[in-house]
Order: structure tokens, then C-alpha cells, then sequence
């Protein structure tokens, strides 16, 4: 009964892992273009050059500008998701709940607890 219950608890746990595993990958496929349209746009405008990678970073001649590029963007990704990452936590409810705040109703049940078990 107990293995049934925790099986039980564990796909219900689980459950809409697919849709939010594709959403991720969206979401990173959004910001990856929307990273290649900023870094094209400032490389367009001259606001970012070259010279700023090969120069003060010291990135070698034999990188091509391709690599560094990618690099950027792998950059701005990251700073993006930061960004959403902690303005999830300072404005959302459950980002701003303390870990450990008392409550009646736990996100994690007592396997243990046959308390209202009444099979």
C-alpha cells in the first residue's frame, strides 16, 4: 500500500514534465534569436566591434568571428535568464516565500503518515 501511494505521489509529482521541458527549449530558442538580432544589430551600428574582443579580452586572431559571436550570445542568454531569474524571485509569491515558512499543507506528504489513510 505504502509503494503504491509513494508510486502514486512520484507521477503525480511528474506530471507535465514533457510540456514543460518543450517550453523550456522555446524559451531558450526565443532567446537565442532574440540574443543573434541584438548582437547583429550592435555589430551593424559599430556600437560592439572586433577589435573589443581582440584587444582587451586578448582572444586570439585565429578565433574566427563566428566563434565569437556564438560566444556573445551564449552570454546574453545566460544574462537573460538571470535577469528573469531574479525578478522571479523578487516579484512573484512563491519566489519570495521564505523556505521552511510554516503552513497547514505540505508540498511533500509524510509517506509515513497514516493518519488520514482510510483504505
Amino acid at each position: 500500500m505504502r509503494l503504491d501511494a509513494k508510486r502514486e505521489r512520484e507521477l503525480a509529482r511528474r506530471k507535465g514534465f514533457a510540456v514543460r521541458t518543450i517550453l523550456s527549449i522555446l524559451w531558450l530558442v526565443l532567446c537565442f534569436i532574440g540574443a543573434y538580432y541584438l548582437i547583429t544589430y550592435l555589430f551593424e551600428n559599430e556600437i560592439v566591434r572586433f577589435s573589443f574582443f581582440r584587444g582587451p579580452l586578448r582572444i586570439p586572431y585565429e578565433v574566427s568571428d563566428t566563434v565569437i559571436i556564438i560566444g556573445f550570445m551564449i552570454v546574453i542568454v545566460v544574462a537573460i535568464n538571470f535577469v528573469v531569474l531574479v525578478l522571479y524571485g523578487l516579484f512573484s509569491s512563491a519566489g519570495r516565500r521564505r523556505p521552511g515558512t510554516p503552513s497547514l499543507y505540505s508540498a511533500d506528504p509524510d509517506p509515513d503518515d497514516h493518519k488520514y489513510d482510510y483504505r
